[in-house]
């Protein structure tokens, strides 16, 4: 899909306004200024490498399940908006627009032969007179009834690849155009993702709002997500996480900090049809076992109860820090 999209957006004309081009291009986001940071990560270890001081029959002394669940939701958020954002600089930087003025360029419209869908992409200059406006559209072929279903604004930052800004994909609008899954076999792509908030001029943050997106194992319920992420001078990170299934009512929440050096923390709550836990589990660096765990839930139920094990003492960040996000 990412590459119909792309071919369809070469350019036949040239145009003036190359200096407005050569601004738009320079301030599109890119996966480096928008990419969810994580703790370090490796290959599954055993857990016969944590300390001899824990006791072996209890969570403690075990892999991280929260370290790589940690590292997971940043993949799952990273790998699509990345491929993504590849997708707008590769038509911005690898092709001359179709037309330009003095405060706009428009790259196509226009595809490929096989693609069922003409694709258009406009970059104005904000109101502001520094940030960028930026449009992606299609329409079914022959149609000229280009549908928006993503766009942003666009702030360049001091140095390529770096800036700040928001922007939004609307699932729904492109399943007009079935360009995100294919919706014969309930496999389409469901409601919208709203980057509220993006920046890596200086230590490195993000806020994305995701409401209506299907589930990965029911596709017929729904979700809304809620994440910050926030990284710091020295290389640590901290990553929230909220989860609402609107279909179910249930709730999850995840709120992550690392270190540099990979050890971390994760406060994780859960409320839904009966249950209502909470749990702190602390690990240290690789291989990411656990140094602290506890659970409301004392009965073993992997992941979410046990008993207590480890040391507070042992945790890179005290005390429980919750997330209070509610989508």
């Amino acid at each position: 899909m990412l590459k119909r999209i792309a071919l369809p957006l070469i350019a036949t004309v040239a145009c003036a306004g190359g200096a407005f081009k050569d601004q738009a291009r320079d301030a599109m986001p890119s996966k480096q200024a928008i990419s969810m940071g994580s703790p370090p990560s490796q290959p599954q270890a055993s857990s016969t490498s944590g300390s001899s001081t824990i006791a072996q029959n209890s969570t403690a002394g075990d892999r991280s399940q929260f370290h790589d669940l940690t590292v997971a939701v940043a993949v799952v958020f990273n790998v699509p908006t990345a491929a993504f954002l590849d997708l707008l600089r590769h038509v911005v930087e690898d092709y001359d627009p179709t037309s330009c003025d003095a405060t706009s360029c428009t790259w196509g419209p226009g595809s490929d032969p096989l693609s069922r869908v003409d694709y258009k992409l406009v970059v104005s200059r904000d109101a502001d007179g520094v940030s960028f406006d930026w449009a992606l559209s299609g329409a079914v072929k022959p149609g000229t009834n280009f549908i928006v279903f993503a766009s942003g604004v666009a702030t360049p930052g001091p140095q390529r690849n770096h800036g700040s800004g928001k922007f939004k994909i609307d699932f729904d609008e492109a399943a007009n155009l079935a360009i995100f899954g294919d919706p014969a076999q309930d496999k389409q792509a469901t409601g919208s993702m709203d980057v509220t908030a993006y920046s890596n001029v200086g230590p490195a943050k993000l806020e994305v709002t995701f409401m209506g997106a299907r589930d990965d194992k029911q596709p017929t319920q729904r979700n809304n997500i809620l994440y910050t992420y926030a990284n710091d001078t020295t290389g640590g990170g901290d990553l929230d996480f909220a989860m609402h299934n609107t279909t179910t009512g249930d709730r999850f929440s995840v709120h992550s900090r690392w270190k540099n050096d990979g050890r971390g923390r994760a406060d994780v709550a859960g409320l839904g049809s009966g249950y209502d836990i909470s749990l702190s589990e602390c690990w240290g660096p690789a291989p990411f076992i656990v140094t602290y765990f506890s659970s409301s839930l004392k009965i073993v139920v992997s992941p979410w109860g046990g008993p207590d094990s480890g040391a507070k003492t042992q945790c890179a960040y005290s005390p429980a820090a919750f997330s209070p996000k509610s989508p």
